[in-house]
């Protein structure tokens, strides 16, 4: 009799640890406890690259056009290599359901972008920050410890800070020559040897002598505050460490050609809308575009994230 209980004592004890590992290794049991999807949170920082699509129009839309001999247009024909500039701000990235390689990542940052031009005797260094929320999707090639990440998405801005120094020194270092008469072509007189090839509408700087200058950039009429397009990625994540270089395309323009300065010309007799229709010459406006190389930095790995 009493072997008979040992027996069923030593059977109960089995089944009732066979019951408990099932429960504790059970994968049905672990997918139920990850059905909350978590992101984790981070901070992010990083260096800029911008430029502007074309110098196209820049001489134009600052009151001046520059001609060749045979009375051509030429204008600016290039910036600078690239403007460099810097980001930071927060970031947070999450899971497409209960993919193992599909992400999505989004931030809030504040972000620098510009130009610069160095050519014809004019000067101009343009500035301009942007609040701006990236949202792209990731796909992460894990190895070990390691994640390689190529990413696409988009992004929206507001211009909140900015300016623009603009230089016409005429070859000149310490002072500007006489006034430019207003001129819609060049001037070039074979007989005297004499030329004038820069055009200048005073409807843009009025009839003094413009030389140096300082601007808000987002202050100047015709200058979209607003910046949105595309993205694309690629990087490495190791851990909680991110690394990424991303391009970005501005779909909406930097400066709109097109703007309508029409009341400027009423004060003078004119009907002209802009300085593009008074230089009778038609040219894009420009975009922006930007190279940027961010580190980031999340508080956990997905461990103890927030919980949707």
């Amino acid at each position: 009799m009493r072997r008979k209980k040992h027996i069923i004592l030593l059977i109960s004890a089995c089944i009732l640890a066979l019951s408990v590992n099932a429960q504790r290794y059970n994968p049905k049991s672990i997918k139920r406890t990850n059905t909350k999807e978590q992101i984790r949170i981070g901070l992010t920082a990083g260096v800029n690259m911008s430029d502007l699509t074309s110098a196209k129009g820049l001489d134009i839309w600052n009151g001046l056009a520059y001609f060749d001999k045979n009375s051509n247009y030429i204008g600016f024909t290039d910036t600078k290599p690239f403007k460099w500039g810097f980001n930071f701000g927060v970031t947070a990235q999450g899971r497409f359901g209960s993919s193992a390689h599909l992400f999505w990542q989004s931030s809030l940052l504040y972000t620098t972008k510009g130009y610069k031009v160095s050519t014809q005797n004019v000067d101009i260094s343009a500035t301009a920050g942007y609040m701006q929320i990236p949202l792209e999707v990731m796909y992460k090639f894990p190895a070990k410890n390691t994640s390689f990440i190529v990413s696409a998405g988009a992004f929206l801005g507001v211009g909140v800070a900015g300016f623009t120094d603009f230089e016409d020194h005429y070859g000149e270092d310490y002072s500007p020559r006489q006034n430019h008469p207003a001129l819609q072509s060049p001037y070039i007189n074979e007989d005297l040897g004499t030329s004038v090839y820069i055009g200048c509408d005073y409807s843009v700087h009025g009839a003094n002598v413009y030389w140096k200058d300082r601007d808000d950039t987002f202050a100047s009429e015709g200058t979209w505050r607003f910046d949105g397009g595309f993205q694309l990625g690629v990087g490495v994540e190791y851990k909680s460490l991110q690394f990424m270089l991303r391009y970005q395309y501005s779909l909406t323009p930097f400066y709109d050609y097109g703007y309508d300065f029409s009341y400027r010309y009423k004060q003078r007799g004119q009907s002209y809308h802009t300085s593009f229709e008074y230089f009778n010459i038609d040219i894009d406006s420009p975009r922006q575009q930007l190279i940027t190389f961010s580190i980031s930095y999340f508080f956990d790995n997905f461990n103890h994230g927030i919980r949707l």
